[in-house]
């Protein structure tokens, strides 16, 4: 059996292959982010910065269906790959798409620093890692959900879940306005970021017992 970083570059490039025609629209979304800080809207530019977030986890979610549509895990397993090689290498893929949302975002929000015209608008920062955390939890649902039920279910529980998880962060969102973004928001992003985290573990586990035991 195969091992080492080969295994998981060559499912990680399989899945950015099928997802290639997304891209560019990821990068009209840069494009409006861009268009929002020239005109000074900080609040629509989080807004499409949580959506670039949002993005990384649908396109994970895509290269699931994919997989289901056109039975690519029967055809991938006839290599030296084990399921759980397999499994990992979505979950890398999705940390290391979001990790790429959140490092273009936190690159444009840099003006916010800089400008005089958005002084003040630093919590913008704060909510950003808050909105990370978030989107992990999100992906974090999505996997399993799509490996134990596939897409025509999944469909619909993943849209029901971004619904909850956008109106935690909007819970979230509002107690960060209460509490002003003092320090006293610390503890908040450190728990958010803590339970975000910990739910993506707890995800991979279970994922990968679903995997071991589905059939193709």
């Amino acid at each position: 059996m195969n091992s080492g970083k080969s295994i998981y570059k060559g499912l990680i490039y399989k899945d950015l292959f099928l997802i290639k025609d997304a891209f560019p629209i990821a990068a009209l979304a840069v494009l409006f982010l861009l268009f929002s800080i020239t005109l000074g809207f900080t609040g629509g530019f989080l807004a499409l910065c949580i959506m670039l977030l949002v993005f990384a986890v649908k396109i994970v979610e895509s290269t699931l269906i994919y997989d289901e549509t056109d039975g690519c895990d029967s055809f991938v397993l006839t290599a030296p790959v084990s399921r759980e090689e397999i499994v990992r290498s979505k979950y890398l893929l999705q940390i290391l798409l979001l990790a790429g949302a959140f490092l273009i975002s936190a690159v444009l929000l840099l003006p916010i620093s800089v400008l005089p015209q958005f002084s003040g608008e630093e919590w913008l920062y704060i909510m950003l890692i808050v909105g990370f955390g978030y989107a992990l939890v999100y992906g974090a649902v999505v996997i399993p959900v799509y490996l134990k039920f596939g897409q025509h279910t999944s469909r619909y529980v993943a849209f029901a879940i971004l619904v909850v998880v956008a109106g935690l962060y909007g819970v979230t969102f509002g107690i960060s306005i209460f509490m002003e973004y003092a320090a006293s928001t610390v503890p908040l992003l450190i728990a958010v970021l803590a339970v975000s985290f910990a739910a993506y573990g707890a995800s991979y586990r279970i994922s990968r017992k679903i995997y071991a035991k589905k059939e193709f």
